[in-house]
């Protein structure tokens, strides 16, 4: 948990600094579309698939990423109103893409088909408890964990529902939850 921590903070900061220069955030997104293109084709991600983004953050590389590779409709929420202002700014040209400030512990999750949960998100437990409850039949949770981050809640959802498993960069996992 000290390392999430410590891991939040660090990348409050650099959304700071890069969501203000735009050299940086073209660099930012170009360092995680490789990461992203693979979580896509992890979680056959298709066209017609209506997908949630808990925690898309001020530069919200994953929406745009997946509105490239799959122009599906996509939302992004966050709970941090500065984050959702840079958001806009960046997907100001995409029409399939929205964002609005929310929170994943009580957002309702029920109309999408995939509900990818950010590495950044404060309280992962309990936004993994929303989403799991109220997923959709079919639905697919695309879950970003820091490696270090574990409960006994997590490992047992992972343990009974993780489908597929892509280790990505050096401290994050990527797992596709669905119910059985």
């Amino acid at each position: 948990m000290m390392f999430k921590k410590f891991l939040d903070q660090l990348y409050n900061i650099y959304e700071i600094i890069f969501t203000n220069i735009s050299f940086f955030s073209f660099l930012y997104m170009k360092f995680h579309e490789p990461s992203v293109k693979k979580e896509i084709n992890m979680a056959e991600i298709s066209p017609s698939d209506k997908i949630l983004h808990i925690g898309c953050g001020a530069i919200p590389y994953s929406l745009i990423i997946f509105s490239k590779e799959k122009h599906t409709q996509i939302t992004g929420i966050d709970n941090q109103t500065r984050s959702i202002n840079h958001a806009k700014k960046f997907i100001a040209d995409y029409k399939n893409i929205r964002v609005e400030k929310a929170s994943g512990e009580t957002y309702d999750v029920s109309p999408f088909d995939v509900i990818l949960i950010s590495y950044g998100v404060g309280d992962i437990e309990a936004v993994l408890k929303n989403t799991l409850q109220n997923l959709k039949n079919n639905g697919k949770i695309l879950l970003r964990k820091p490696i270090t981050e574990t409960t006994e809640y997590i490992d047992s959802v992972l343990k009974n529902y993780s489908i597929k498993k892509l280790k990505l960069l050096l401290t994050q996992e990527s797992y596709i939850i669905m119910k059985k």
